[in-house]
């Protein structure tokens, strides 16, 4: 008799039933209200925060999960050099559609959040937005990240929301449930997954929350040592 244990998904058939969902050309990521910038005020929220925790636009960044390639299209617009990488390449085409029609000069690229191929200490900064709840083994991508940045560069991740992705959502429930942070995690939580990566100097960053934004967001941050 099969036990519950034996009958789970293993990891690689969960991230390829996530990898479907992001891929599939008729899910319009830019209709949804939980991943689409809403209104000008939010994006210049995301902008300030992203000035006040990398600084000098003289930066060679990455961006994790770009999806359609907001993050990695508006740090582009303030002058740093970026990669934006996700492993849906539905998704990257439609980024560099926008990176076309908007002349902002940012390279996309399909690659696994997860299992990242550039050498160590490729870029300066490594940020993610909308990504942490999606992954399988969390800890896992967050060492990459920490691999791929140079030494006393950040890496930088906002937080899933506590009960925001419960039932159905998205993938299902037998995919979400193997999901340490599909239902939103403790900042906490996540800061101390982000040390165990090995960053140092982690702190939490609550954004200025815009009046038409109905819940707050929160970064983590880190250095490598």
């Amino acid at each position: 008799m099969e036990t519950n244990e034996s009958m789970r998904p293993n990891k690689s058939e969960i991230k390829k039933k996530i990898r479907a969902f992001w891929d599939n050309p008729r899910h319009d990521y830019d209709a949804s209200p939980g991943h689409r910038v809403n209104s000008p005020s939010e994006k210049e929220m995301w902008r300030r925060a992203m000035s006040q925790l990398l600084g000098s636009s003289d930066l060679k960044i990455l961006d994790i999960g770009t999806g359609t390639g907001f993050l990695a299209l508006l740090l582009g617009e303030m002058g740093y050099n970026v990669t934006g990488v996700d492993w849906a390449e539905s998704k990257i085409q439609k980024a560099r559609d926008k990176a076309a029609a908007h002349k902002i000069p940012v390279n996309f690229e399909v690659q696994d959040a997860e299992m990242l191929s550039f050498p160590d200490s490729t870029f300066d900064a490594v940020v993610s937005r909308h990504v942490i709840w999606t992954l399988a083994d969390p800890l896992a991508a967050a060492r990459n990240w920490a691999r791929v940045v140079r030494p006393q560069g950040r890496v930088i991740a906002d937080i899933p929301h506590m009960k925001s992705h419960s039932g159905n959502h998205h993938f299902g429930e037998e995919v979400g449930r193997n999901l340490p942070f599909y239902n939103g995690a403790e900042p906490e939580k996540v800061a101390d997954m982000f040390r165990q990566a090995g960053l140092e100097k982690v702190d939490l960053l609550e954004l200025e929350r815009p009046a038409d934004l109905d819940r707050a967001t929160v970064l983590v941050y880190g250095e490598k040592r």
